[in-house]
């Protein structure tokens, strides 16, 4: 049985998140229930995994995503992930990769993928470089647009997406298609308006969908453009109310209400037939 496990629903610095004594960070501080990890998911089918984004969080991230393996038991060494897909170049979202390394699992060339210029930044710099000189991880390309299989029944469509480029990087979200459903994962996208393709016919094709729902309303500092969940909720709105497809929101920013389920913009969310992802959850492919 093939199946997606969300690893984690926060923005890149998680929850509590670095340097903030905000209410929601304190909280999740004294309270472990509270906390999410930063936005990652993963893939199991049999006895392979598959682990989309490497984050800070990378340890807990991938025990969590190993603990339904047959061979994996206390006492002994788990295998790490069979493949790691990279949606893109920001360090949130690839910086886990060093734990492939000697230092700490020694893996077995661990195949990397991701779009074409994230994975030339790994190719052309260190530490990832030698990481691939001394065998720990593979690096690959994966063509946009093109279907990619995964496994028995199990493939993968990248989908490029609008984000901001610090390092001449892309970013693609991830179609991933099953034996029985489809599931869109798409943690970072810089405006809805400014995807190439038709943002509601792409969410409205899939049974679930996992979108960006980074800030509640639009982010007061410049150079972080997400679209505000306030946006989704309207452009959405028939396609979530109508069931056609499961539409749920991650890459919670640690100051966004949505990490509290009991608040009043949680409730909106829920009512008007959206979901916030949840660490942990499961969804069947």
């Amino acid at each position: 049985m093939s199946e997606i496990i969300v690893l984690g629903t926060a923005q890149d610095g998680g929850l509590p998140h670095a340097g903030c004594r905000c209410a929601q960070c304190e909280r999740a501080r004294s309270d472990s229930t509270f906390r999410r990890s930063p936005a990652s998911i993963g893939i199991r089918c049999g006895s392979e995994t598959i682990l989309v984004d490497a984050t800070s969080a990378f340890s807990e991230q991938i025990h969590v995503l190993q603990l339904a393996v047959p061979d994996s038991k206390p006492g002994s060494r788990y295998r790490a992930p069979s493949t790691v897909m990279l949606t893109h170049g920001h360090t949130g979202h690839y910086v886990g990769l060093w734990q492939l390394d000697k230092s700490v699992m020694a893996a077995d060339c661990v195949r990397v993928y991701g779009p074409p210029l994230t994975i030339e930044l790994l190719a052309t710099n260190e530490p990832w470089r030698q990481m691939v000189a001394d065998g720990f991880i593979a690096l690959a390309p994966l063509a946009i647009g093109t279907a990619h299989d995964l496994g028995a029944d199990l493939s993968v469509v990248p989908i490029a997406v609008p984000h901001r480029s610090e390092w001449q990087t892309d970013t693609v979200a991830y179609r991933i298609n099953g034996p029985t459903r489809s599931v869109l994962y798409l943690p970072d996208i810089d405006r809805w308006d400014e995807w190439e393709i038709d943002a509601v016919e792409a969410i409205g094709s899939v049974d679930v969908a996992l979108i960006d729902g980074t800030f509640w309303e639009p982010f007061s500092r410049p150079g972080v453009p997400h679209p505000p969940v306030t946006e989704s909720l309207n452009l959405f709105g028939e396609i979530a109310r109508s069931g056609r497809a499961r539409i749920l929101f991650t890459h919670l920013n640690h100051s966004n209400p949505l990490v509290d389920p009991d608040s009043p913009e949680a409730q909106l969310v829920r009512e008007s037939g959206f979901e916030i992802a949840q660490d942990g959850e499961v969804i069947p492919l």
